[in-house]
């Protein structure tokens, strides 16, 4: 089986599992880029973190600094170091993990309030540690579709999406790994929390959310799938 047919599979069990027909959602075009700053690691103990990380849901009316969502997505999801591989000498592996050092994982940044950028849509760039702005449009109607839990869109000052590319993932593997590109969503959530709490922001996991809803909002190929949302924000 071609990793077509395959990611067309997998595509159909992800649909039965959210009750979904087939979508076929605009794709956003590309637009500004907004390098992040350079920032150095929070210094925490790895410990004190783990017993100190907790699921929020009050947060503070305020923007998010833009040091602490460069922070956040740099040592989360960003780029831990290259390497020969994929016929490149210089290929990137990530911060979270994935299985065979496949580049499956996309990390995006809905906007309400954040330093020095407007509210909207951005896809982060790991290799250049940059946002790509993909919707300027006040994304918060949209959102109210998305949660499940519509309170987080007037208290979460962002709102990040992990996705998963099937058909990166099914370039190599069988139907099987539709299992695992979630496991590896769930080593990115896990960094996200780590920095999260580290860096003393609130935030919260969470799986409870419209496929549909979020893919359109997010402009997602047919063949890239959401996995989680990841709300955050200063706390109270």
């Amino acid at each position: 089986m071609s990793g077509r047919e395959t990611t067309e599979r997998a595509l159909a069990v992800h649909r039965l599992l959210n009750s979904q027909t087939s979508t076929n959602g605009h794709q956003l075009t590309t637009g500004r880029r907004f390098p992040l700053p350079d920032v150095h690691p929070p210094r925490a103990d790895l410990v004190a973190t783990l017993a100190r990380r907790r699921s929020a849901y009050d947060y503070a009316d305020r923007d998010l600094e833009l040091t602490a969502l460069s922070a956040l997505l740099r040592f989360s999801v960003g780029v831990q170091r290259f390497v020969p591989a994929f016929g490149v000498s210089d290929y990137p592996l990530g911060m979270a993990p994935s299985a065979g050092g496949l580049d499956v994982l996309r990390a995006y940044v809905v906007v309400r309030k954040a330093e020095q950028l407007k509210p909207g849509v951005y896809r982060y760039e790991a290799v250049s540690h940059e946002l790509v702005e993909l919707d300027d449009e006040d994304p918060l109607p949209a959102l109210k579709n998305v949660y499940l839990q519509p309170e987080f869109v007037p208290r979460a000052a962002v709102s990040l999406a992990l996705t998963a590319r099937l058909d990166v993932a099914f370039d190599k593997y069988p139907l099987r790994h539709y299992r695992t590109v979630h496991v590896d969503s769930g080593l990115a959530v896990q960094n996200l929390y780590l920095i999260a709490t580290a860096l003393g922001l609130s935030c919260c996991a969470v799986s409870g959310f419209d496929d549909a809803a979020l893919s359109a909002l997010l402009g997602l190929p047919g063949p890239e799938i959401p996995t989680m949302v990841f709300a955050a924000g200063h706390s109270e």
